[in-house]
């Protein structure tokens, strides 16, 4: 391999796209870090404006103090156990020995350690930021032969379809440019059948109007955010929405399923509008006059039959094939 400095060119393991891939811009060799694994698409990265401005606050010199000392108070705030908290949320996924997982917006990796515990040595820990300075400080922290970190972009994730068992984003999500596609992007590495997991700042609904929220909210602007259930992508099944930390954090978990879920749109409602799905929606045709539907239903009435029946039946009747 070539070296140069620290760094090196190496082969790109299996969770990568492949470079065949249309939808991958970076080349099939990579850059890896001066442990080994990081995967750096810096070069490649193309992101919105507001995600640019993330990138600049959280590469900042100060960056990693000031993030430390506001988890600090966070967890202080409402007497929880940083570790005790990190490892509940972890647990959502449904992990076991083997296993593999995609931490996206890692920061400086603090849950990399407990999705280690959870894969064991037969399993994989993959995490991602677009903070440079976080990758390499979490790797750094966090180094061993199954897990892989990379430099690249949540809205543009360098990894395979169907490839994790599990995804896992928690905090920071809100400040995306494109969050919708970020939860996408989520969806579309996890496997059918496996967990995505994320959550971020956003009180709870029923807080908003009191005095805790209004304390709450005028301590931290963003805690107003609301859980942003409308993102999730169509296939998403199994939809758990919990709220933590003082119910100022929304938890939204989700199975990958296989398209939209399963509807049998064919049958038949008993009663007198009668009908199916289908035709309830299909087959709505232009209005009539207000007297012309109530003789329909009372003809419907009369002849003990649905209004959907009697109306097919009259058509057919006035207008034969």
């Amino acid at each position: 391999m070539m070296e140069d400095g620290k760094f090196k060119a190496i082969q790109v393991p299996s969770s990568i796209k492949s470079s065949s891939d249309p939808s991958l811009t970076a080349p099939q060799r990579l850059i890896a870090g001066e442990n080994g694994n990081v995967l750096d698409y810096g070069q490649f990265l193309s992101i919105t404006e507001e995600d640019a401005a993330n990138l600049s606050f959280y590469s900042a010199p100060a960056s990693k103090e000031m993030y430390r000392n506001f988890l600090d108070w966070l967890f202080a705030t409402f007497g929880v156990e940083e570790l005790d908290f990190r490892r509940g949320l972890i647990a959502k996924l449904n992990l076991k020995s083997g296993s593999k997982v995609l931490i996206t917006g890692c920061g400086f990796g603090d849950d990399v350690l407990l999705c280690m515990e959870s894969v064991g040595d037969l399993g994989e820990v993959h995490a991602q930021d677009l903070s440079k300075e976080m990758v390499h400080a979490a790797a750094r922290a966090y180094p061993a032969k199954n897990a892989l970190y990379t430099i690249s972009n949540a809205l543009d994730l360098p990894y395979r379809d169907r490839y994790f068992d599990g995804v896992f984003h928690f905090g920071g999500i809100n400040l995306f440019g494109d969050m919708a596609r970020a939860v996408k992007e989520m969806e579309r590495v996890c496997k059918i059948g496996g967990r995505v997991v994320f959550g971020d700042e956003g009180i709870a609904p029923h807080l908003r109007g009191t005095e805790y929220g209004k304390v709450a909210i005028s301590n931290i602007d963003i805690w107003k955010a609301s859980a942003p259930l409308e993102k999730l992508p169509s296939n998403a099944e199994e939809i758990s929405l919990s709220y933590v930390l003082g119910n100022c954090f929304y938890i939204i978990e989700f199975s990958v399923g296989e398209g939209l879920p399963k509807m049998n749109i064919d049958v038949e409602h008993k009663g007198l509008r009668g009908g199916t799905a289908r035709s309830r929606y299909y087959g709505r045709i232009e209005g009539v006059t207000i007297s012309a539907k109530e003789k329909l239903y009372q003809a419907a009435r009369a002849r003990n039959t649905s209004v959907h029946r009697l109306l097919s039946d009259l058509i057919d009747e006035a207008i034969p094939d």
